[in-house]
C-alpha cells in the first residue's frame, strides 16, 4: 500500500484536472484570473470581494488601455462534456460587446455577445462552444458593438470617459447544454432562434398575411450579411440532407446561400434554383446538404451580391465586375494575380458604381453593390424545412411514364392543393415529413390543406390505372 501511495504522489504533479466553475466566493482570491488592457497588457486593479471579482478601468490611449480582458491561462475545460460557458456580469463600463475566446491546442475560437452598459445589477450571458477538445485558456474581452463579428475597440478615456468604472463578474461556469431539435421553422410569431446576426437584422414580421423572418443587411461591407440559428435555442439534426426555404426577395441582392458544417468547417451551399431578385411572389429554394456533417447543425443564412469576377478571365480596360459586394472597373487591361481580388487590387482595378463612374460618385465604395435599404428591400423568409425529401430539381419523384405524372398548383399552396393528372384520380393522401397521413380525399382532383401547419409535405396520388405518383409541395 505504501508503494502505491508513493507512486500516486509522484504522478500527481503531471496530471491535469478540469477546472471551473469559478464562483469567486472567497475574499482576496481571484482563482487565477488576471485582467489587462491594451496591446501591452497594462494591468489595472483587480480585486476579489468574496462575492465577485471586480476590475476598475484605467486611463490611457487605445494602445495602452483598450478592451479590458479577463484571462484564465489554465482553464482546462473539457469542451466535450461542457459545451457552454455561462457568465454573470455587472458591466458598469461603456463596453457593449463581450468576446469570449477559447484556446484548444493552438486554435483560437471566438464567441460574441452584445451586452448592456452601465449596469445597476448583474446579467447572465451564455456562450455555446462549437469546437471539441480541452480548452487550455479562456478569456473575456470587453469591446464595442459596431455591427461586425469582431466588434470595435473600447477605450475608457474616449469621450464620454468611462475611466474608473467597474466591471464585476459574479461567476464563470462551464456547463453542458443540448438545444432541442427543430427541423421546421415557420416564423408565425417569433424569429424561432434565428437571432445570431452579422451585419444584418432579422425580425418577425407579417408580409402578405404571412408570418415571416424579415432580413436586411444593415452595413455596406465587402462581407455578406448573415443570420444564423442560435445554438442556445434550437439545433437542426444533421441527418437531414435537404433544405427547402420559401422566401420573397424584394432586394437586388443576387447571392443567397445556406452555410453549415462540413468536416467541422463552415461551408456554403448554393440554392439549386437561381436566386431571383425583386420578387412579387414567394419562391421555394432547395439545398443539397448531403455532404454536411451528421449531428447538430446551426444553419446560417448568407446574403450578398454574387461575384462576377473570374480569376481565369481576360478583361479589357473599362470592364466592370463585382468583387466582394463591390463594383470594380479595370484600368490596366490585366487581371488580378492570386491572392489579389479586384476590390483590393489598386493596380489593375478601381472602385466604381454600377455605371462605371469612379469615386466620389455615389456607390463607388466598398460594398456599394449591396442593396441594403431596410424599408423597401427586405428578404422575407416564410419557412425553412430540413428533411430527407429529394427536391424535384435534383431528380423527379414521379413514378411511371409521362402519362402517369402529375402537376401541382399552386405550390406553395395555402387552402387547396389542385392536382392535374392525365389519368383519373381515385385517391389523394397527404403525408407530413414524419410519414404520417394527415389529409385524404377520394375521387377528386384537389385536397383541402387549410388545417395543416406551414412546411413541406408529400402528396401521394393513386390513379385509376393503379399507378401511384408522389410529389412534394409546400404549405404556406
Amino acid at each position: 500500500m505504501k508503494t502505491k501511495i508513493t507512486y500516486l504522489f509522484l504522478i500527481l504533479p503531471f496530471l491535469t484536472f478540469a477546472q471551473g466553475p469559478w464562483e469567486f466566493n472567497t475574499a482576496s482570491n481571484s482563482e487565477g484570473w488576471t485582467v489587462s488592457q491594451g496591446s501591452a497588457g497594462a494591468a489595472g486593479t483587480l480585486s476579489a470581494t468574496g462575492t465577485a471579482i471586480e476590475y476598475t478601468t484605467i486611463t490611457g490611449s487605445s494602445a495602452t488601455s483598450r478592451n479590458p480582458t479577463f484571462t484564465k491561462t489554465s482553464a482546462n475545460i473539457d469542451a466535450n462534456a461542457n459545451n457552454q460557458i455561462e457568465v454573470r456580469i455587472k458591466n458598469g463600463s461603456a463596453a457593449s460587446y463581450l468576446r469570449l475566446t477559447t484556446t484548444i491546442g493552438t486554435v483560437l475560437n471566438t464567441y460574441n455577445s452584445v451586452i448592456t452598459t452601465a449596469d445597476a445589477d448583474y446579467r447572465i450571458y451564455t456562450f455555446t462552444l462549437t469546437s471539441a477538445g480541452t480548452v487550455s485558456a479562456l478569456s473575456l474581452e470587453f469591446k464595442l458593438n459596431d455591427g461586425t463579428a469582431s466588434g470595435n475597440n473600447y477605450v475608457p478615456q474616449t469621450a464620454p470617459s468611462t475611466v474608473g468604472t467597474v466591471i464585476s463578474i459574479d461567476y464563470i461556469r462551464p456547463k453542458n447544454f443540448v438545444a432541442p431539435i427543430q427541423n421546421t421553422y415557420n416564423f408565425d410569431s417569433t424569429t424561432e432562434g434565428f437571432t445570431t446576426l452579422t451585419r444584418a437584422t432579422a425580425v418577425q414580421a407579417t408580409e402578405s398575411s404571412r408570418g415571416t423572418l424579415m432580413v436586411n443587411c444593415n452595413a455596406v461591407s465587402v462581407n455578406n450579411g448573415k443570420v444564423s440559428l442560435s445554438p442556445i435555442v434550437f439545433r437542426v439534426e444533421g441527418t437531414n440532407r435537404y433544405a427547402h426555404i420559401t422566401l420573397k426577395n424584394t432586394s437586388n441582392n443576387t447571392l443567397f446561400q445556406l452555410n453549415g458544417k462540413v468536416a467541422s468547417v463552415l461551408t456554403a451551399f448554393n440554392p439549386v434554383q437561381n436566386y431571383t431578385i425583386s420578387d412579387a411572389n414567394y419562391k421555394t429554394y432547395d439545398f443539397d446538404l448531403t455532404t454536411w456533417d451528421s449531428g447538430s447543425q446551426f444553419p446560417e443564412l448568407n446574403f450578398g451580391v454574387k461575384t462576377t469576377w473570374l480569376a481565369t478571365a481576360t478583361y479589357a480596360i473599362g470592364a466592370i465586375v463585382i468583387s466582394g459586394n463591390t463594383y470594380c472597373k479595370n484600368i490596366s487591361g490585366a487581371n488580378s494575380v492570386s491572392p489579389a481580388v479586384p476590390h483590393t487590387d489598386t493596380t489593375n482595378w478601381v472602385l466604381c458604381d454600377v455605371t462605371g463612374a469612379v469615386a466620389p460618385a455615389a456607390g463607388a465604395i466598398l460594398g456599394g453593390a449591396l442593396n441594403i435599404n431596410p424599408l423597401t428591400n427586405s428578404v422575407y423568409v416564410d419557412s425553412i424545412v430540413f428533411d430527407n425529401v429529394v427536391p424535384l430539381a435534383l431528380g423527379t419523384a414521379d413514378f411511371g411514364n409521362t402519362k402517369n405524372t402529375i402537376s401541382l398548383y399552386p405550390n406553395p399552396a395555402k387552402e387547396v392543393l389542385n392536382i392535374s393528372s392525365y389519368n383519373n384520380i381515385t385517391k389523394i393522401e397527404v403525408y407530413d415529413m414524419q410519414g404520417r397521413n394527415v389529409v385524404s380525399n377520394n375521387n377528386s382532383s384537389n385536397v383541402n390543406i387549410g388545417a395543416l401547419g406551414k412546411g413541406a409535405y408529400i402528396v401521394k396520388v393513386v390513379q385509376e390505372n393503379g399507378n401511384i405518383v408522389a410529389k412534394q409541395f409546400i404549405k404556406e
